[in-house]
Parts: C-alpha cells; structure tokens; sequence
C-alpha cells in the first residue's frame, strides 16, 4: 500500500460505486462531484523544505492549500466546493458538461486549475490527482461532502502529528512514524511540541466551504457546520 493510500481520504471508497472511470453523459437528473489532492508524499516534502522557517504544523500551507480548492468556484462550473487542507471537493453546476462538451474536459479544467493555483500559491508544483463521481440525487452527493468532512474532522489528530512528524524531520530530529499509531502517541507528540488541538482554529478541524449565490456573488463559509447542517449548504445557484 502506498503512501497516498495511507493518508488519502479512504472513505471514497464507500462511494466507489459512483465513481466515473471515463468520459461518459451524465444522466438526467444525475449529479457530478470531483474530488482532488495534493499527493500526499508531496506535501509531506513540502512541509519537511519549510520546516525551519514555518510555525508549528505549517499553518501557512494548510491555508493556501485551502484557497487554491476554493478558487476552484471560479471556474464557473462549481456550485459549491468544500476543501481543507488535504483534498477539495466540488459540485459540479448542472450545465457544466453541455457547456464545455463533456465530463472529462470539466474535469480536466478544474484539475488544472488546482494544480496551477497550488503552483502560484506554494512556488513550487505539486502532483494532484482526482477522481469524478456520479450521484444518482443531489441527496447522494450531499452525504459525500458530510463524508469527506467527517474524515477531515475526525483524522485531526493523526493528520497533525503526521504534518508534526514531518517537520521533525524537516528540522533534523529524530521521529518514528509508528510512534504515532495510537491516539495516545498522538497526542504525545503534539503535547511535546506545545500543540493543544482544542486550539486549533475551526477550519483546521471542520474546513472551509463556498458556493455561488443566485447574485452571482460568492458565499463563504469558515466556520462550517456539519451533519445535516453542512448537507443544507450543498446546493446550486
């Protein structure tokens, strides 16, 4: 198993049977999400370049990460995007695909888009990768982003002593990646860097959300709700 499939999110898989391996119509009344990150060995990289000149946990990249999902709502083609600071997660506007030709090329550009806003942002590329669903109901596609925020939010303490680790390295410390197996050596390590995950901003938990409003202005949401509250959100223009 490899690194990306440690730490990606893994709960995409309770929504493989919706996921788009090639460029297909959708169906009528269907509902298209793309999801897309950073590899994760990439960002692990990053965090150990900046690791001497960066706060703890590396605050600064989580939030350009962020951004660059949230711009994806400048493409035109997302209604409503959810990113934190590993993945963006897109709903894709109902007209998309008959306004760019099909569902690979709405793909492709919002693929771009991410990369090439990640390379601005960071000054230096970093691979991404993605994966297209069809939701038979915008419901469905609703339970996919309480999903990936469920992740998000409950993986906070091994996703930051895992970013944590990587800074030790980073700086030339000493750090096992088993150390950190357990909740307990989680939390360990984030008390031994002076890290109290209570803390943390909001968004590091929960993530940042953004949608379209019929005025054509853009909705921004840092201090998401989630459950049922999130799916309420996730809607068109």
């Amino acid at each position: 198993m490899n690194s990306a499939e440690v730490q990606g999110n893994h709960t995409w898989g309770k929504f493989s049977a919706f996921r788009v391996l090639g460029d297909h119509e959708p169906m009528p009344g269907f509902r298209l999400v793309m999801q897309f990150a950073p590899r994760p060995e990439g960002l692990t990289r990053l965090l150990e370049q900046r690791a001497r000149h960066s706060d703890t946990l590396d605050s600064e990249l989580a939030r350009l990460t962020v951004r660059a999902g949230i711009g994806l709502l400048q493409s035109h083609n997302v209604s409503f995007a959810y990113a934190n600071a590993e993945e963006v997660v897109a709903l894709i506007r109902p007209d998309a695909v008959a306004r760019m030709g099909s569902s690979l090329a709405v793909y492709e550009q919002l693929l771009s888009m991410y990369s090439a806003r990640l390379a601005v942002l960071l000054g230096e590329e970093l691979h991404v990768h993605g994966h297209i669903f069809e939701f038979p109901d915008l419901g469905i596609a609703r339970r996919a982003f309480v999903a990936a925020q469920e992740w998000a939010e409950e993986g906070t303490p091994l996703r930051s002593a895992r970013r944590l680790g990587s800074q030790l390295r980073g700086q030339g410390q000493g750090f096992h990646a088993g150390s950190i197996d357990s909740v307990e050596g989680q939390m360990t390590t984030l008390r031994g860097a002076g890290v109290d995950l209570d803390a943390l901003p909001h968004w590091w938990w929960r993530g940042i959300a953004a949608r379209f409003r019929s005025d054509g202005g853009v909705e921004l949401y840092d201090d998401v709700p989630h459950g049922a509250e999130l799916a309420a959100l996730v809607s068109d223009v």
